[in-house]
């Protein structure tokens, strides 16, 4: 079946709704997995870029906006300035997204420089699919640094509504989020780190950052916890490139977080990392360059996970039986 990103988000939203009401735990893997495997993804299409005029302009309205900022004087942003700055996060150029729109927006919340109602802006601006989501249905292309730093950016806005004293994320945003959230790291496929001179794309360490973001949220339910957590190993199991800059130490640390704050999650994880190396004893020796990308993934994973000292017993002890599979 050939599936769209609205197919893959009413799948798992039905998929979800069977784990609250109970019916599904044992197999969601499985369920999961089934529809990661049913996915295809289509060749790449051009990616719009900001035109000269605009990306020189944005430039010098960020560096206008950081001098007051450092200066300690009052910097005024106006509804269109931060769709502006939303709109500019699609830059290949790291000048203009990178140290530029990302760099002031990082700073401008630290220091409160945004009204409550432009950080909901953001949330509602970076949730639409046509940003979200850009080009994330095509294999590698340019549309990674959009989506990527759009999942960053909403992870700095979820800690802001948890943390501060005006919580401008309502139920209603907050459950659209969780759920394209959740088609987000079902699609995303791009393993890209540093990427020449167009600089970080880094999509699975912002998914690692907003997943630890939900992690300590006590409002979320762990049925949804064990939902994305669930997803997050499913794709990581299918993943034919290389995570290699620091991607699954920052996932390791979300996983370590969530499987000691409660035995349900180790428990849980457990389970997933028996299963997906029983998986993996009865695939045959890898013939491909993606075959030995997943074998080599999982074992980096697994390797690193090994590393951490601060793990449930029970999952430092099942790593330490496995080492020989790890070799």
């Amino acid at each position: 079946m050939e599936y769209t990103t609205d197919d893959v988000r009413e799948e798992l939203k039905m998929i979800r709704s069977r784990v609250h009401a109970g019916t599904l735990f044992d197999s969601l893997g499985s369920e999961i997995g089934r529809l990661l495997d049913e996915f295809e993804y289509d060749a790449p299409t051009e990616v719009v870029q900001l035109s000269a005029k605009e990306a020189t302009d944005i430039k010098e309205r960020v560096l206008n906006w950081q001098q007051a900022l450092y200066a300690g004087q009052p910097v005024a942003i106006s509804n269109q300035d931060v769709l502006d700055l939303m709109n500019s996060l699609r830059q290949t150029d790291p000048a203009v997204r990178d140290k530029g729109a990302f760099f002031f927006i990082s700073d401008g919340l630290q220091n409160n420089v945004f009204k409550p109602n432009q950080l909901l802006l953001m949330v509602r601006y970076l949730l639409q699919d046509n940003v979200l989501f850009n080009h994330i249905t095509e294999t590698e292309n340019d549309g990674v640094f959009y989506r990527s730093f759009s999942i960053f950016i909403l992870s700095m806005l979820h800690y802001a509504n948890r943390k501060g004293n005006v919580h401008f994320i309502s139920e209603e945003v907050a459950e659209t989020l969780f759920l394209n959230f959740a088609t987000y790291i079902a699609l995303e496929h791009d393993t890209r780190g540093f990427v020449g001179e167009k600089g970080w794309a880094h999509a699975f360490m912002h998914i690692g950052n907003l997943l630890d973001e939900l992690a300590r949220d006590e409002t979320l339910p762990r049925a949804d916890k064990i939902f994305l957590l669930t997803i997050l190993i499913e794709k990581l199991k299918r993943l034919d490139t290389p995570l290699i800059m620091g991607e699954n130490r920052r996932l390791i640390g979300f996983i370590t977080e969530l499987v000691k704050t409660n035995e349900l999650y180790s428990q849980y994880f457990l389970k997933q990392l028996k299963q997906w190396r029983q998986e993996a004893t009865r695939q045959m020796q890898p013939d491909s360059e993606s075959d030995w990308h997943r074998l080599y993934n999982q074992q980096r994973f697994l390797q690193a996970l090994l590393m951490r000292d601060n793990l449930p017993q029970e999952i430092t002890d099942y790593l330490n039986e496995s080492r020989n599979f790890l070799a």
